[in-house]
């Protein structure tokens, strides 16, 4: 029979490296831990370039020198900035990111300007927006005898509510009525001229398709003064076709009532009436 002292040299002599395996693991673990911690602490806290305060700054400040005025001896700067973003971009961000951005840069360009001793025509503001027919990142500055109404907000309301811009041929208002028809429903809306009408699943769009092939902000209508119909992809996923024929990613084309219009695999007849 073993002794006491025996039977514990030979319990411990089992499993020699048991300690040191779990103490390894271990020590591994808060390792792997306080890296993944250190790794998130360094992070930005807001990951998007294009909403940076940061990386829009030399994106103001070029935009601003390539606007310059000289007249009488004086640099003119333009006074009234705005941002617009893609409509996916401008969606995720919220009332209060827009209003601590737009407080920010205008700061910034006011900086901006008077270091550089320019002048301006009036007070500077900076207002952020977005246009359904873009996926970048536009600024534009403008002076006030440019500006066709004062620089606005496009927060607080979807795609179809928005102007995104204006032309000479959008002096006059038109009006038409665009019908979608498929097999399975019927989509209808009123479309002025100026305010474009966005097709996707989500249901902050003027024309809602529920289904998976559809992107949340699919594709859009905008009609020209003149009565020009134009139907834009708005790099959509699974493609918006006109008679067949896909459009590019971001591009548009004029559609006129009787056209066949696929967003996704919803395959739909266009009817336009005045």
């Amino acid at each position: 029979m073993m002794s006491n002292s025996e039977l514990q040299k030979s319990v411990s002599n089992e499993e020699p490296g048991l300690p040191n395996r779990i103490e390894y693991f271990v020590r591994r673990f808060f390792e792997r831990l306080g890296g993944a911690l250190d790794f998130a602490l360094r992070r930005p806290l807001n990951p998007q370039p294009r909403t940076d305060v940061t990386a829009l700054i030399p994106q103001l400040e070029r935009a601003i020198e390539e606007k310059l005025r000289r007249e009488d001896g004086r640099v003119i700067a333009p006074n009234l900035i705005e941002l617009r973003y893609d409509y996916e971009t401008y969606s995720h961000l919220t009332a209060k990111r827009r209003d601590y951005l737009e407080r920010e840069l205008r700061l910034t360009v006011y900086e901006y300007v008077h270091n550089r001793r320019y002048s301006t025509l009036g007070d500077i503001k900076v207002k952020i927006g977005f246009d359904v027919f873009t996926r970048k990142l536009t600024i534009i500055p403008r002076f006030p005898d440019e500006a066709e109404a004062p620089v606005s907000s496009q927060s607080q309301q979807p795609p179809a509510t928005q102007n995104i811009e204006k032309s000479a041929e959008q002096i006059e208002t038109r009006r038409v009525e665009i019908i979608l028809r498929s097999n399975r429903n019927e989509l209808r809306t009123r479309l002025v001229s100026g305010t474009p009408a966005s097709i996707g699943r989500s249901h902050d769009n003027t024309l809602v398709i529920e289904d998976s092939s559809v992107s949340n902000v699919h594709a859009a209508f905008s009609l020209t003064a003149n009565g020009t119909l134009w139907l834009a992809d708005l790099s959509s996923t699974n493609g918006t076709f006109v008679n067949s024929v896909q459009l590019g990613s971001g591009d548009k084309s004029v559609v006129r009532s009787g056209d066949k219009l696929q967003f996704g695999d919803i395959e739909m007849r266009l009817e336009v009436r005045e």
